[in-house]
């Protein structure tokens, strides 16, 4: 959160806002510095310097096949939208009274550049067969971090009869899944 803090603290005050759960651009404020370009994480903003760049930033949109449902895909790293696949840190150990193989991933809410570019989870899950659950879980405790000797977020617990078999680190794009998937079926097996 600092590291954010501190990137953001260099573009122009006031540009943006956050209203209604979404992100506002006062144009009107905009000095075309680039500052937020440079900063932006996910590489969501696009500065125009001229009328030039500004037509071929529109026809990149234009020509871009996605529409808003598919950015509003829960990935793996990124806090979950649906509520339902969200545990506490305290109940991973309960979760794990089941037999069945589980997938617990541990993410962070700062972990920005999954909200774009990351795997998307119903692929992983889709990977598996029903009998395995999977599970995100926020990490906000450092013992958590400890307990699991988990250096890098986001992280993916794998737990098989009730006993943690291994964990992946990092993160992962979407052009790298197969790696992913093929790394978690190994630990599985």
């Amino acid at each position: 959160m600092t590291k954010r803090v501190v990137e953001w603290k260099h573009v122009p005050i006031g540009v943006f806002s956050w209203e209604n759960n979404g992100l506002v651009i006062h144009n009107e404020k905009c000095t075309s510095c680039g500052k937020c370009e440079k900063v932006c994480m996910v590489s969501a903003i696009r500065v125009a310097k001229n009328e030039e760049e500004y037509q071929k930033i529109q026809k990149e949109i234009e020509e871009d096949p996605r529409n808003i449902n598919d950015l509003l895909v829960d990935r793996y790293g990124a806090k979950p939208i649906d509520i339902a696949m969200i545990g506490r840190e305290e109940e991973i150990e309960k979760k794990l009274e089941a037999k069945r193989p589980m997938l617990v991933e541990l993410y962070n809410e700062d972990s920005l550049m999954c909200l774009l570019s990351s795997i998307p989870m119903k692929e992983i899950a889709d990977a598996f067969d029903q009998e395995t659950r999977y599970r995100k879980v926020e990490v906000k405790k450092q013992e958590t971090l400890e307990k699991y000797q988990i250096e890098e977020l986001p992280a993916m617990l794998l737990f098989k009869s009730g006993k943690l078999v291994g964990k992946i680190e990092g993160y992962y794009t979407n052009e790298q899944k197969d790696i992913f998937l093929e790394k978690i079926k190994k630990i599985l097996n």
